[in-house]
Parts: structure tokens; C-alpha cells; sequence
């Protein structure tokens, strides 16, 4: 169910899952989160990221450090050590 994202109403309460293309397609209210890495001793900086052209969502735009979704049963804290590891090694 990696696929899957958490839906959920405006207060961030869980009402169930959908396939994440889905959500994505119909603006479907889900978990997410964003990372923004700054540099440590000058905190001016911003690491960001294009986005590949073949994405489906913001194909090509700057972006974020990173972002995602929490998988099911996973912490917030979770998902981003997971997803930083991903993106930065």
C-alpha cells in the first residue's frame, strides 16, 4: 500500500486512504510534507531541487528540498529521515 496516500479532512484527522495518482488527479486532501534544508551558518541559503521533466506533478519546476507523503502506519519524523535518505543519501 506504498502507493496509497492518508486522506484527510481540514483539522488533519485520518478518513482513509486512496491510490496516490488519484488524489493527485482529483485534488483530494491528503498527508504531505515539505522539507526545507538551509545552510547552517548563514541560514541564507536553500537547497532546492528541479523537479524531472517527466513528472506527472510540476513536471520541471524548482522545488523544495525534498517532499512526500507519511506511508501508512509511519511517523512524520518517520517519512522525512526516510525521504531525506532518499533524496541526499
Amino acid at each position: 500500500m506504498n502507493d496509497y496516500l492518508i486522506l484527510v479532512d481540514k483539522q488533519d484527522q485520518p478518513l482513509g486512504y486512496a491510490p496516490k495518482l488519484l488524489c493527485h488527479q482529483r485534488g483530494l486532501l491528503h498527508r504531505a510534507f515539505s522539507i526545507f534544508l538551509f545552510d547552517q551558518e548563514s541560514k541564507s541559503q536553500l537547497l532546492v531541487q528541479q523537479r524531472a521533466q517527466h513528472k506527472y506533478h510540476c513536471g520541471g519546476l524548482w522545488s523544495n528540498t525534498c517532499c512526500s507523503h507519511p506511508r501508512i502506519n509511519e511517523t512524520l519524523q518517520e517519512a522525512c529521515m526516510r525521504r531525506l535518505n532518499e533524496e541526499l543519501g
